[in-house]
């Protein structure tokens, strides 16, 4: 977004004008496309501040799930994202997206009892070069 490319005439006119996608370079359209970016730059900083917040309030977080097990440890219903996601928006008073939590060995589900660790991404490498905001968490699901 606001970024300022020469393409050929017949791209930038039949594709990119027509369908909207891009504006023609003036005076107005750089200061637009400027204003933009400092725009989306001081969103990202406030997103990040926030990301660190949440990290500071979720690095000390211990997610338990209790679900009905076999003799040997294994769930018969695993523990999903989703409910991990759940629980860690209750816990810190901030929405996670489930697609945000990587359960690193377990895959998708976490199919066994015992004390697990996950990694939760709270705020995304920005595009212009920024670290991630990361925090591990355990997870420990008992077995009923």
């Amino acid at each position: 977004m606001g970024d300022i490319k020469n393409v050929s005439d017949g791209y930038g006119r039949n594709h990119l004008l027509a369908n909207k996608l891009a504006k023609i370079a003036t005076e107005g359209t750089i200061k637009d496309a400027e204003g933009l970016k400092k725009k989306a730059e001081a969103q990202e900083k406030i997103q990040l501040e926030k990301a660190k917040e949440v990290a500071g309030k979720a690095k000390d977080i211990v997610l338990e799930f209790t679900k009905k097990s076999s003799k040997t440890g294994t769930l018969f219903a695993s523990v999903t994202k989703d409910e991990i996601a759940i629980e860690l928006s209750k816990a810190i008073g901030a929405k996670v997206d489930a697609d945000s939590i990587n359960l690193k060995e377990h895959g998708e589900h976490i199919k066994q009892e015992g004390e697990h660790l996950i990694e939760v991404e709270l705020a995304p490498a920005s595009p212009t070069g920024g670290p991630g905001i990361k925090v591990e968490l355990k997870v420990v699901v008992k077995g009923e």
